[in-house]
C-alpha cells in the first residue's frame, strides 16, 4: 500500500513538472507573439499614418497657391479639387474656414450627407487649434455619419482662414484587423506546436528526475545505500553525480554520528553525576545509571514520565520552569529527614534543532561538601574565639606604651594606628563569631515576640549619632501592631547592620527611610537609602562573606564584609529572606521579610 502511494505520488510529481513546462512555454510564447505582432501592428499603423500625412500635407500646398481661387468661390472651389483629386485617386475631403472656424465651403455638400459637422463653427476642432497656434495641425477621430475613422490635416492662412484635408482610414483599419486575425491563428499553431515539443521534451527531461526523486526517497527512508544508477549526458549527468556524492558523505556523517553518540553515552554512563534530559511533556529523552541511583528510583526509563517520589518531582518542577530561558541555573535539592542528602542540580535548556522545549539537568551529591564547609566554619569559630585574648592583650600593653619617654607626637600616632588596626580586628573577630553562631543555629532559644516599630526605633536611635557625623537624616515609618518570633538581640543586629549600611553609604545630606508594613501574613521590612547605589554585577554577591563593592571604601569605613552575610543568616533563622534593589547614584533598598507571629495574624 505504501509502494503504491509512493508510485502515485511520483506519477503525480512527474506530470505536474510537465504541466508547468508546457505552461510555461506556452506563456512566454504567447507573450513573445503578442509583444511582436504589437510592434509589428504600430510600425504599420506609423507608416500609414505617415503616408496620409505626406499626401494631405502635399494637397494643402498646392492649395494653398490657389487663395485667389478659394476665398471668390469656396464651396464651388472645394467641389472642384475634391473631383481633382479624383481622378488621380485620391478620395480626399477638402474644407474652407473663415478665421473664426465657420465653415465656408466643404466637398461633401449638405444637400448629399446630412453632417452636422460641415455646419456650424469648427474652431475648436483639435487640428483646427492646432493649426492656429503653430500653422499645421492633425487628428484622428471617427465621423459621426459615416461611422469610420478619418485622418485630419489643417493649415492656417494668415488673415484668411483655414484650409483642411481629410482621408479615410478605412483601409488602415481593413489590414490591421486582417493582421490580428492572422496573428491569432498563427499564436494558436504556435501553442499547439510549442505544446507537442515541450511534451516530448519534459518527458525527457523529468525521467531521470523522477528516478533521483526515487533514491532520495529511498536514503530519507532510511536506506543509505542508494543511488543514482546509469549514465545521463549534460547538467543530468552532473546533478546525478553529485547526488551520488552528497549520498555517500551523509551516509559517512550518519555512521560517524552514530560512533560519536555510542561514545558519548559511554562517557555518560561512566560519570559520577546523574544526567537526565526531558521533553516539554515531562517525559524522559535520556538518563544514565548515576541519575537513576541518585534519585533512588531504578524503574526510571527513557519514554517514561519524569514521577515518583518527593525529590523527583522538585526535580521535575525546576527543570519545568526553565522552559524558554537560555541561562544555566543552579539549585538545590533536598531529602530532609534525619539522613538529609543535598543536591546541586545544573538545569539549561538544550540548544540546536532539538525538539522545542527539552531541558537537561545534571545531578550532583553535595552532601560531604555540605558537612566539610560546616567544619570548616566551626573551625573558623574556634580560630576567632582562640584569637579574642591575645588582641586584648595588644589593647592593654598599648595602654602601657603611651606612658613611655618616646616623643610624644610620634607615640600617638603609632599608638593610634595600632589602637584602629586592633579595633578592626576585634570588630572582624566578633562578625565572625556572630555568623558562626548563626550558621551553626538551628533554633534560638531566646526567642519571644518581638514588636518591630520597637526595634526599629531602639536601632535608629543607637545610630543616630553615626549618622549625625555623616549628615545623614533619620526616617522611620512603621505599622504598631507588627509582631514576629525572634530574639531582640538578633533583630537588632539585623536592622542594625541594615541601617548604619545605609548611613556609611550614604551622601551628605542624604536620607535613611524605614517603613515596616505588613503584606498578608509577612512583615515588609525597607531600609532605603539616597546614597551612592551599587552595580547590577555586583548585586548577586552581595550577601556573600567578605564580599565588598569597594573594597577602598569598606576599609575606610571601617566594613569587616560580614555585615550583609550576618542580615541574611539571621533572617533565614527566623525564615525569612532579605533581597536588594539598587541604582548607581539614586541609592539601594534592602527589603527584609519576615513571617509574623502567630498571634498577629
Amino acid at each position: 500500500m505504501e509502494q503504491a502511494n509512493v508510485h502515485r505520488s511520483s506519477v503525480m510529481w512527474n506530470g505536474s513538472i510537465k504541466k508547468r513546462l508546457m505552461l510555461s512555454s506556452s506563456i512566454i510564447l504567447c507573450m513573445g507573439f503578442c509583444l511582436a505582432f504589437a510592434l509589428v501592428a504600430l510600425l504599420v499603423q506609423h507608416q500609414y499614418q505617415e503616408e496620409f500625412t505626406k499626401r494631405l500635407d502635399a494637397s494643402l500646398a498646392i492649395m494653398a497657391t490657389q487663395e485667389d481661387t478659394i476665398w471668390k468661390n469656396p464651396q464651388k472651389y472645394t467641389r472642384m479639387e475634391s473631383e481633382r483629386l479624383s481622378v488621380v485617386n485620391q478620395q480626399i475631403r477638402v474644407t474652407v474656414l473663415d478665421l473664426q472656424g465657420n465653415v465656408l465651403g466643404d466637398s461633401e455638400q449638405p444637400g448629399d450627407i446630412d453632417d452636422d459637422s460641415i455646419h456650424g463653427n469648427h474652431l475648436n476642432r483639435p487640428e483646427i487649434s492646432a493649426a492656429g497656434n503653430s500653422g499645421y495641425g492633425y487628428h484622428v477621430r471617427l465621423s459621426e455619419n459615416k461611422g469610420e475613422r478619418f485622418y485630419y490635416a489643417a493649415i492656417y492662412l494668415p488673415d484668411k482662414g483655414y484650409l483642411r484635408a481629410a482621408l479615410s482610414m478605412a483601409d488602415l483599419d481593413q489590414v490591421t484587423r486582417r493582421f490580428w486575425i492572422g496573428s491569432f491563428f498563427s499564436l494558436v499553431l504556435g501553442l499547439l506546436l510549442i505544446a507537442t515539443v515541450t511534451w516530448f521534451m519534459a518527458e525527457r527531461l523529468t525521467r531521470p528526475i523522477y528516478r533521483l526523486s526515487q533514491v532520495a526517497r529511498k536514503i530519507s527512508q532510511g536506506d543509505l545505500s542508494a543511488r543514482m544508477q546509469g549514465q545521463y549526458p549534460g547538467e543530468i549527468g552532473e546533478l546525478a553525480r553529485s547526488f551520488n556524492a552528497m549520498a555517500e558523505s551523509t551516509e559517512q556523517a550518519v555512521l560517524q554520528r552514530q560512533k560519536k553518540q555510542e561514545q558519548l553515552e559511554g562517557v555518560l554512563q561512566g560519570m559520577d553525576d546523574g544526567v537526565l534530559c526531558v521533553d516539554k511533556n515531562n517525559r524522559i529523552v535520556f538518563l544514565n545509571q548515576k541519575a537513576r541511583e541518585l534519585l533512588g528510583a531504578r524503574d526510571l526509563n527513557e519514554g517514561g514520565l519524569l514521577d515518583g517520589s518527593l525529590l523527583i518531582r522538585q526535580l521535575a518542577d525546576k527543570m519545568r520552569h526553565r522552559e524558554g530561558q537560555e541561562d544555566i541555573k543552579r539549585e538545590t535539592l533536598s531529602t530532609g529527614g534525619p539522613k538529609e542528602k543535598q543536591y546541586t542540580v545544573y538545569t539549561a535548556p538544550i540548544p540546536g534543532e532539538r525538539e522545542e522545549g527539552e531541558v537537561l539537568a545534571v545531578i550532583a551529591d553535595v552532601t560531604r561538601m555540605r558537612q566539610l564547609e560546616q567544619l570548616r566554619s566551626e573551625f573558623v569559630a574556634n580560630v576567632t574565639h582562640e584569637l579574642k585574648t591575645p588582641l586584648t592583650s595588644i589593647r592593654g600593653s598599648i595602654e602601657l606604651l603611651r606612658g613611655g619617654d618616646r616623643d610624644e607626637e610620634t607615640r600617638r600616632y603609632f599608638y593610634e594606628v595600632l589602637d584602629i588596626e586592633a579595633e578592626r580586628l576585634h570588630h572582624l573577630i566578633d562578625d565572625m563569631l556572630v555568623l558562626s553562631q548563626i550558621e551553626n543555629a538551628r533554633e534560638d532559644s531566646s526567642v519571644r515576640r518581638c514588636n518591630l516599630k520597637e526595634e526599629l526605633q531602639a536601632a535608629i536611635e543607637r545610630l543616630r549619632p553615626v549618622a549625625e557625623k555623616h549628615e545623614v537624616q533619620l526616617k522611620l515609618d512603621a505599622d504598631e501592631n507588627l509582631f514576629c518570633d525572634c530574639s531582640p538581640t538578633r533583630i537588632g543586629q539585623l536592622f542594625g547592620n541594615l541601617i548604619e549600611n545605609a548611613i556609611k553609604y550614604n551622601v551628605p545630606q542624604g536620607q535613611v527611610t524605614v517603613t515596616a508594613r505588613q503584606q498578608r501574613h509577612m512583615a515588609l521590612i525597607r531600609v532605603r537609602d539616597t546614597g551612592i547605589g551599587i552595580a547590577p554585577q555586583h548585586l548577586e554577591r552581595l550577601f556573600e562573606r567578605f564580599y565588598r563593592v569597594d573594597t577602598s571604601r569598606s576599609r575606610e569605613i571601617g566594613g569587616t564584609g560580614l555585615g550583609l552575610s550576618i542580615v541574611k543568616h539571621l533572617a533565614a533563622l527566623y525564615h525569612g529572606e532579605v533581597s536588594v534593589e539598587s541604582q548607581v547614584g539614586k541609592g539601594t533598598t534592602f527589603t527584609v521579610r519576615l513571617p509574623l507571629s502567630v498571634e498577629n495574624l
